[in-house]
């Protein structure tokens, strides 16, 4: 992938990120957390794409990014633990959510995922360049 490509697709990943994080609130102010928590799980999947892209990495499934994001920068440091955990725990949410029978969330947990989610978000959103740090 040739700079400009990278940087078109970071660009990219960072307005799904954002669209899925009012998508996200939409859906928990509407009553329907548990497709909020699913779109919660989606926001901080494409920060964290975003992030691995303007990295150099290019991750092709949703396990590839958390198997990255983890090794290249929460085991360094440039991320904490708990954040990986917030990621793995909306991962976990989001399978169970869409392919499981019984998954319930009611909304002040679901709520809370995602204030996570935002927080994440915007912890990913630090680790950017500059010129993929910019809101559009």
């Amino acid at each position: 992938m040739t700079d400009t490509g990278r940087e078109e697709v970071v660009r990219e990943e960072v307005a799904r990120a954002e669209e899925e994080l009012r998508a996200a609130a939409a859906l928990l102010t509407a009553g329907i957390p548990r497709v909020a928590v699913t779109r919660a799980y989606f926001a901080v999947f494409h920060m964290a794409r975003a992030v691995l892209y303007a990295a150099g990495y290019e991750p092709r499934t949703h396990e590839g990014v958390l198997h990255l994001l983890s090794l290249h920068f929460v085991k360094p440091g440039k991320l904490a633990v708990a954040h990986g955990r917030v990621l793995a725990r909306l991962h976990k949410y989001r399978g169970e959510a869409d392919y499981g029978d019984s998954f319930v969330i009611d909304e002040p947990a679901a709520a809370e995922d995602l204030v996570a989610a935002r927080d994440l978000c915007e912890r990913l959103r630090a680790l950017l360049p500059d010129e993929s740090n910019r809101r559009e």
